[in-house]
């Protein structure tokens, strides 16, 4: 086990591409967060025109939710890893029905970089024999 020291407590090194995977975690929580931004944008700009739907709900939860999973992730946490998977395919899925219901250039950019870097996401996190061994059940070192 790789382990490095801090102050009298071993800790387990994170492989570079864990750390990668983390960040692209938090690129997608960053997308979320800009979809909320814009949202409240739009509501100040021209109130009347504002209106609830599915997405006021779902980005500002995402978005919290993919910075947690980022985190259990980095931490090496298996389920965090399992949970951050299913959601990306979910996710595809969901952006499949935008692609189709949106025809702009932009929204259709937006999604295509989503799906690029949630493949991306799901290699780092399965394929590397090192991320792996990172997602083991964690000893406890005295």
């Amino acid at each position: 086990m790789d382990l490095v020291e801090h102050g009298g407590s071993a800790t387990k090194r994170v492989p570079p591409w864990i750390v990668v995977a983390a960040a692209g975690i938090g690129v997608h929580a960053f997308n979320h967060l800009t979809v909320v931004v814009q949202d409240v944008w739009r509501f100040i700009a021209a109130p009347e025109a504002a209106g609830l739907n599915p997405g006021t709900i779902y980005h500002p939860i995402s978005a919290v939710l993919y910075v947690w999973l980022a985190t259990t992730v980095y931490s090496g946490r298996n389920w965090g890893r399992i949970a951050i998977t299913v959601l990306l395919v979910f996710q595809a899925v969901g952006r499949y029905f935008v692609f189709m219901s949106y025809p702009s250039l932009e929204v259709r950019a937006d999604l295509v970089t989503g799906w690029a870097l949630s493949t991306v996401l799901a290699c780092l996190l399965w394929i590397p024999m090192f991320s792996r061994h990172h997602f083991k059940a964690r000893s406890t070192v005295a």
